[in-house]
């Protein structure tokens, strides 16, 4: 099935829930399902400045040092995940030419860099873009920006295809920059977790209208596989169910919100031990050649 428009989805009957922007404008955004597609996307009017829902101060990623609670611990679970997501990559390893695209300031492509990986950073964000060239780092905006025929052998989006407006143009774009069985590895929220249909539209992991796409497993897969790659491996982001429910409970505003978030968090972990369904997924693909 090919990938379809917003204007199709709405002529279709999918599923649709009202979701709020907690962390900016305090707007409600409608997020669309469609069972055949297996994700669903965020509904926003025509001409949305989507830069302006990106606030300098309280974005995570675009933070040298993330503040409070939250940030400390997003601080705590970053540099573990560094460490996990190198082993990962180690296990597929065909060349150190990446290609680490919106990459923030530049952390996982610093860390990268001093494992002896030649990375490259793509970030659309001028001051984290600056931020990482002081760290050493070759960056640039945007795909159309990289030196011509230049080929990578692995692709990393961390946390950055449900940014795409543009998905099936990006990840073709993707194809043609990877040499012959490069790899491309992604990680996005799970919709299908626990936490996600525990807290709904509360579920901290939907950030509308920051996140233009809500992913599950399936409906990943299948993007992926009609865009040239097949599906090598799947591994668990575990801390991320614990974070997207402690910052769920705040939306929610639950009383002994720390405690449920941490309960949810682990409870969901514990579900997904089983049936895999894990509050963030990373994917290993391989280009069809």
């Amino acid at each position: 099935m090919n990938h379809v428009s917003r204007e199709t989805y709405m002529r279709s009957k999918p599923n649709v829930i009202k979701v709020k922007d907690h962390l900016v404008s305090g707007e409600t955004f409608k997020v669309v399902y469609d069972e055949a597609l297996a994700y669903a996307f965020t509904q926003f009017p025509n001409g949305i400045n989507l830069g302006a829902y990106y606030p300098k101060a309280s974005y995570a990623s675009h933070q040298q040092k993330p503040k409070g609670v939250k940030g400390r611990l997003y601080v705590f679970a970053q540099h573990i995940m560094l460490r996990y997501k190198y082993s990962i990559l180690k296990r597929y390893y065909s060349g150190t030419d990446l290609l680490d695209i919106g990459g923030g300031i530049g952390v996982f492509a610093h860390y990268m860099n001093n494992k002896g990986f030649d990375t490259t950073l793509i970030e659309p964000s001028a001051t984290a873009r600056e931020i990482a060239v002081n760290k050493g780092i070759e960056s640039f905006q945007s795909l159309e920006d990289l030196p011509a025929l230049k080929k990578y052998d692995i692709l990393s989006l961390w946390h950055v295809l449900e940014h795409i407006e543009a998905l099936n143009e990006t990840l073709q774009k993707c194809h043609k920059l990877l040499k012959n069985n490069g790899l491309i590895v992604v990680a996005v929220p799970n919709l299908k977790s626990f936490d996600a249909q525990h807290y709904g539209p509360f579920w901290a992991a939907l950030d509308v209208p920051r996140h233009l796409w809500h992913f599950t497993p399936k409906g990943l897969n299948q993007l992926l596989d009609e865009n040239g790659f097949t599906l090598v491996s799947t591994y668990p982001l575990w801390f991320d169910a614990i974070y997207i429910s402690l910052i769920s409970e705040t939306y929610s505003k639950n009383k002994f919100g720390v405690l449920r978030g941490i309960f949810i968090g682990l409870y969901s972990n514990f579900r997904a031990f089983f049936n895999g369904e894990y509050s963030s997924k990373i994917f290993v693909f391989k280009k069809k050649n």
